[in-house]
């Protein structure tokens, strides 16, 4: 049988790699002049650094772990909560240092409240007025004590009003509250430093056919077959399988015909697609504390910005440090050049270690949600969505086309992992 995957990502070598060692026949195209999607290991400024997807979220159960364990790719555990007590440096608004166990202590308050609103008996269900996190936060439910210390104060506000917005990708306002599914792995967070998501990738793809630099324009589902028609041509086979992001599918770029079916586009189109971007900068030295994962800041600036850092000098010894926004956060950052923000990042970093800071070499940015082949960087659970609409757009149309990608995935999108089994499972339905 002939088969094409359509995007090189996880997803797509996933399913690519399960069929062709069935003995079908798979060919690969990518919009892009380079393979991975939403994976893009960048080694520019000395460190094998991922652009996009970066961690093995939860490396226990994880069907990556063995998969990065045979590519010989290396990663390092990420300790975002500090649960060892020192992995979080954390600075006020004027560059201060707080107090790092009871700014840590503002992290467990939040948690621990978000925890009892999902578990308590005492606490009444949310009503159906409480549709977004903006509305549960103003049910009083999650409040920060004004006789704690200021630094918890700070954590807490930290994590309730900036963090979430990292994790989803989105704004409070658009995160939904009433629809459940999301399945965390054990095993923590795992940075991958050494080879990258590409080496893990390359791996996986190993022998198989992937054509760059083929944008997809059209895919049309005829009875004999699926044409698929490129900027380099077309391409005819049996099957299809779509694993592009669902920010493409949003933008209408790609045209089928006949058009998908209507509970598809609803789902397409519920489903929420996030912003997250980073930009990573290379100095001559290094003059910031190595023992902390992370450094955060107390942005007052709205939205806030340069508030979470991740110190690559920790994990390689490189002097690289890499600042990341979030939702509202990156749609802002999104429109300024990169000379205003590589001076908004020297000048926070000047708050938190003094004026005599070196300016940075080199750098490197991402802007996803300009990326014609991304818009955007991973999904989330959108106000208005529905608890079916992941597996409405993952379902596939006439036994003909297939659908994957970490949106398609009910328990483990906006990760890799969800990525790689969503491909596995579009695979299987064509074996089956």
């Amino acid at each position: 049988m002939k088969i094409i995957v359509i995007g090189s990502g996880f997803s797509g070598a996933a399913a690519a790699r399960t069929l062709a060692d069935a003995g079908h026949d798979v060919v690969i195209l990518e919009g892009r002049d380079r393979i991975g999607g939403r994976t893009h290991t960048d080694s520019s400024l000395g460190p094998d650094l991922d652009l996009g997807g970066s961690w093995i979220h939860g490396q226990h159960g994880n069907p990556l772990t063995p998969l990065a364990k045979a590519a010989g790719a290396t990663w390092k555990w990420t300790d975002f909560k500090n649960v060892l007590g020192n992995s979080v440096m954390a600075f006020d608004t004027d560059g201060t240092q707080l107090d790092t166990a009871e700014y840590s202590q503002g992290i467990g308050n939040y948690d621990g409240a978000m925890a009892m609103i999902d578990g308590s008996i005492l606490i009444d269900e949310l009503g159906d007025e409480v549709q977004s996190m903006a509305d549960l936060y103003e049910t009083g439910l999650i409040k920060q004590s004004a006789d704690e210390p200021h630094a918890t104060q700070k954590g807490h506000l930290y994590t309730r009003k900036i963090r979430f917005q990292y994790e989803n990708a989105a704004s409070l306002e658009d995160s939904a509250v009433n629809i459940s599914g999301y399945v965390k792995l054990p095993g923590g967070d795992n940075l991958l430093c050494g080879g990258g998501y590409r080496q893990v990738l390359l791996h996986l793809l190993g022998g198989l056919e992937v054509q760059t630099n083929t944008a997809v324009q059209e895919i049309r589902n005829e009875p004999d077959g699926v044409r698929v028609i490129t900027n380099q041509g077309q391409f005819v086979a049996d099957r299809c399988i779509v694993t592009v992001p669902l920010g493409v599918l949003q933008s209408g770029n790609i045209k089928f015909a006949p058009e998908l079916p209507a509970a598809k586009q609803d789902a397409i189109q519920r489903i929420g697609m996030g912003n997250y971007e980073k930009i990573a900068l290379k100095f001559p030295k290094i003059f910031w504390p190595t023992e902390p994962h992370r450094l955060n800041y107390m942005s007052d600036h709205e939205p806030p910005l340069y508030n979470a850092w991740l110190n690559f000098g920790h994990f390689t010894g490189d002097p690289v440090l890499v600042c990341y926004h979030g939702g509202p956060m990156a749609e802002y950052t999104n429109q300024m050049d990169d000379e205003d923000l590589i001076s908004g990042c020297v000048e926070t970093l000047k708050k938190m270690f003094g004026d005599d800071i070196p300016d940075p070499i080199s750098y490197v940015r991402t802007r996803w949600s300009a990326d014609e082949f991304s818009q955007g960087s991973y999904s989330y659970n959108k106000v208005g969505q529905h608890e079916e609409d992941r597996i409405e757009l993952g379902r596939p149309v006439d036994d003909r086309l297939y659908f994957a990608g970490e949106a398609t995935h009910p328990h483990f999108f906006g990760t890799v992992h969800g990525a790689y089994e969503s491909g596995i499972r579009a695979a299987r339905e064509i074996l089956d």
